[in-house]
């Protein structure tokens, strides 16, 4: 527990000198204690108590023990008297403060975590804490398997370091993160996740938004599989050989070969992909490639292609970096009516990403927002809003 121990000793020590109107039995037992002849104290303070007639006899009492439980390390002389003298009603407001500091250490020192861990939680929730105290309170609740309450003080955390005018410490986040997956909350894990990339925007992180996400969708299926790769790949991720090898595959298998050779071609290059498959891969997909986006505009032009076939068309003029007519083509096929819910939102999300790269940025926004589908469209979707939002 990171927490400033308070000066026990100097704060009752302090007023011994105040306190001479008292029974012969305190005023001996002040003697000893400004004597630290510690085992008399504690005779004749016991002596003291049992004649003490009024609250404030009691307290002043305590406040002699409390420098004497101190100064002999007696943890549960010091908890009692602490309890006792907090009881007492009759504490100044920022005796009150200190005290209640002061009995968490010794609860930490005695060995009861839990006590102290508690004393902690009440000193914050009623004096307000910094960001460091909110998080190891967080802490402590993950450790105890407290889901609710870690999230709650890890949440004031990292809104604590924010109000400061910075950003909040990358571990609270991921902390903040563990408490969500721990109650399986898995929306929350993500969205928590989304403002750690935005904070700090590294490829593990991106990694585990994109592919954990999307693959978790109920639906989540062939029809969305390359554009998982596809926005790892503009998040910079950088795909492992066999991640690049199903890429293709799901590439090919949409139709897609100029994306197929954007993937193969750095990948042969570097040495990752290196086998007589990749090559031949390669090779097929540039060909095809080759005579792709004039067959493609041959087919837009026919008046009878239905919505899927231009939204289709529209992506893989997306892939040939032709923005303006992969916008043109979606829209197209959107207006036309596209039946399947899932479908549509598919070529929404598409839309949405060929605006982006043609600088529409807001308008990138506004088409990803309206994709709900549960097939990993709509975890796609905000994780290239995301990505709008970190890139300039």
């Amino acid at each position: 527990m990171h927490f400033l121990k308070l000066g026990i000793t100097a704060l009752a020590t302090g007023v011994l000198a105040a306190l001479t109107m008292a029974p012969v039995p305190y005023t001996e037992a002040r003697n000893a204690v400004v004597s630290k002849d510690w085992a008399t104290a504690k005779t004749k303070l016991d002596a003291a108590n049992a004649q003490a007639k009024t609250p404030a006899d009691r307290l002043a009492i305590d406040r002699l023990r409390i420098v004497v439980a101190t100064e002999t390390k007696d943890a549960p002389l010091q908890i009692s008297t602490l309890n006792s003298m907090l009881s007492s009603g009759l504490l100044t407001p920022d005796e009150m403060k200190q005290f209640e500091g002061a009995i968490i250490g010794v609860y930490a020192d005695s060995g009861d975590e839990a006590k102290s861990v508690q004393a902690f939680r009440a000193y914050v929730d009623k004096y307000g804490g910094t960001a460091e105290q909110y998080a190891a309170i967080g802490n402590d609740a993950i450790k105890a398997n407290d889901n609710a309450t870690a999230v709650t003080y890890l949440t004031k955390a990292v809104e604590a370091e924010k109000a400061a005018g910075g950003k909040a410490r990358e571990n609270y986040y991921i902390l903040l993160m563990k408490a969500h997956k721990q109650a399986n909350e898995m929306d929350k894990y993500y969205a928590v996740e989304g403002q750690l990339i935005a904070a700090y925007p590294k490829e593990v992180y991106w990694r585990d938004l994109i592919a954990g996400r999307t693959q978790s969708e109920p639906k989540f299926g062939p029809a969305i599989r390359f554009d998982m790769f596809r926005a790892m790949r503009a998040a910079g991720v950088k795909l492992a050989p066999q991640e690049m090898r199903n890429a293709v595959s799901e590439s090919k298998r949409r139709g897609l070969p100029n994306e197929s050779v954007q993937i193969l071609e750095p990948g042969i290059a570097s040495g990752e992909l290196n086998t007589p498959a990749d090559q031949q891969d390669l090779k097929e997909a540039k060909a095809t490639a080759a005579g792709d986006k004039a067959s493609l505009t041959k087919e837009a032009a026919d008046t009878k292609a239905s919505a899927s076939t231009l939204a289709n068309i529209g992506e893989a003029m997306l892939s040939h970096g032709d923005n303006a007519k992969a916008i043109e083509l979606i829209q197209a096929g959107i207006a036309k009516g596209i039946a399947d819910p899932a479908e549509l939102d598919i070529a929404k999300l598409h839309l949405g990403i060929a605006q982006y790269r043609a600088g529409q940025k807001d308008a990138a926004k506004a088409t990803w927002a309206e994709v709900k589908a549960d097939n990993g469209a709509a975890s796609l979707a905000q994780s290239w809003t995301l990505l709008a939002n970190v890139t300039p």
